[in-house]
């Protein structure tokens, strides 16, 4: 018996070797190479050259507040509209599917070129609000924050609406009745009873939203302007223009470390989330 388990549990381990292999070759050797490549003759003068160049730190700093932005923006969008993809039935739902999913059906490149039309200063919604005398002459959405922040929004809000779409239709909506029945108004309700069960997704929306958003390159290129410049783009710029790959080898594992240390922030937050609704459930 003591054998069939053991050739059971090697058996297991023989499904993981392909995964294991792959992971080696294509994450954890490129990795490698690029730590070696940003280290030559193990000096870390690079490491000190983009951390002490204030150029270098205010695009670090840039590239983090942006992502911050653009998470909360799609956020504020997802959220209700996962919502309504939770309850939403038949058509309205397939409806809602479509218009989400739509975008992953066009070219990143083509939504931001799409993007590039509509907010420029002669672009349709400029137009739009001169003929309703909302404004009087054309205002800059474009080469600016707010048309990088509408551009990446536009391209991560399906990242956030899925994983809070997830959590949201396994929570049982009769709760809510059960919290209306016992005396609590929807808003209250809504607050104490539905908002805490939707905060797994809530979460996981942020870090995906946050994670994929430092690494933009193209849409803070043809959005913004120099002063929207993102560290992705300076690593481009550094391998593809100047030839640098130790600086740009550098930048990209300084990237890499500074997400590291966000995920291990949204761990911390996220733990604490759970202890304070663990605690809130031992009062009541």
């Amino acid at each position: 018996m003591f054998g069939l388990k053991r050739r059971f549990a090697n058996s297991w381990f023989l499904v993981l070797v392909p995964s294991i292999v792959v992971l080696l070759c294509f994450f954890v050797v490129p990795l490698a190479y690029v730590v070696g490549r940003s280290i030559p003759d193990y000096s870390l003068k690079y490491y000190v050259m983009i951390l002490t160049t204030p150029v270098y730190v205010k695009v670090i700093f840039l590239t983090f507040k942006t992502s911050i932005l653009v998470t909360f923006v799609c956020l504020l969008l997802g959220y209700p509209y996962a919502y309504a993809m939770s309850r939403a039935q038949g058509w309205l739902l397939i409806a809602l599917s479509i218009a989400l999913l739509l975008p992953f059906w066009v070219s990143f490149l083509l939504r931001t070129f799409a993007w590039m039309i509509l907010l420029q200063d002669t672009g349709l919604i400029n137009k739009v609000l001169i003929a309703t005398g909302i404004i009087n002459e054309p205002i800059g959405l474009i080469r600016s924050t707010v048309g990088v922040t509408i551009g990446m929004a536009h391209i991560l809000l399906p990242y956030v609406v899925l994983p809070i779409y997830a959590v949201m239709r396994r929570i049982d909506h009769r709760l809510m009745d059960a919290a209306s029945i016992s005396g609590a108004r929807p808003v209250r309700a809504f607050c104490r009873v539905y908002f805490p069960l939707s905060l797994p997704g809530v979460y996981a929306a942020a870090v995906l939203a946050f994670t994929l958003g430092l690494g933009f390159y193209i849409t803070p290129a043809l959005l913004g302007s120099s002063r929207n410049t993102m560290i992705g783009q300076l690593i481009a710029e550094q391998i593809g223009e100047q030839l640098n790959f130790e600086a740009g080898s550098a930048m990209a594992v300084i990237l890499l470390i500074l997400t590291g240390m966000a995920f291990g922030f949204f761990g911390v937050v996220q733990w604490l989330g759970k202890q304070r609704l663990a605690l809130t459930g031992m009062s009541h």
